[in-house]
């Protein structure tokens, strides 16, 4: 035990240990102060730490709407994929047509009643 705390053998005078009372009181007085000293600091971190919870917050709700659309368009992305595939055989299928379709179009040409018919009066 400290020797301020230990009960003395001595007898004291009254003033004396008045001013030893008082000296632990001022002591007390300095670290109360300090500790309200400190939870006003941590409340004033607290209040800070609303505003920036609140934005984390909706940075989150950000990056899951971010996520569901790249989401979204991943499933867009193979479908377009897969349709510019069907579109590219058939423009290959068309194009290997065309030619058959063209003759076809001279033969009917050739044929009485073919070729273009054009309205009357024109």
């Amino acid at each position: 035990m400290d020797a301020r705390h230990r009960p003395s053998t001595d007898k004291e005078s009254p003033i004396k240990i008045l001013q030893n009372v008082s000296s632990e009181i001022r002591e007390w007085e300095r670290a109360v102060t300090v500790v309200v000293l400190r939870i006003r600091q941590i409340g004033v971190l607290i209040d800070r730490l609303g505003p920036a919870m609140d934005d984390l917050s909706e940075l989150l709700d950000a990056a899951k709407q971010i996520a569901e659309t790249a989401e979204g368009l991943a499933v867009s992305a193979k479908g377009i994929d897969q349709s510019a595939e069907i579109i590219a055989r058939d423009a290959e299928k068309i194009a290997q047509a065309l030619p058959a379709v063209e003759r076809l179009g001279r033969l009917a040409d050739r044929l009485p009643g073919g070729g273009r018919r054009y309205a009357a009066g024109r």
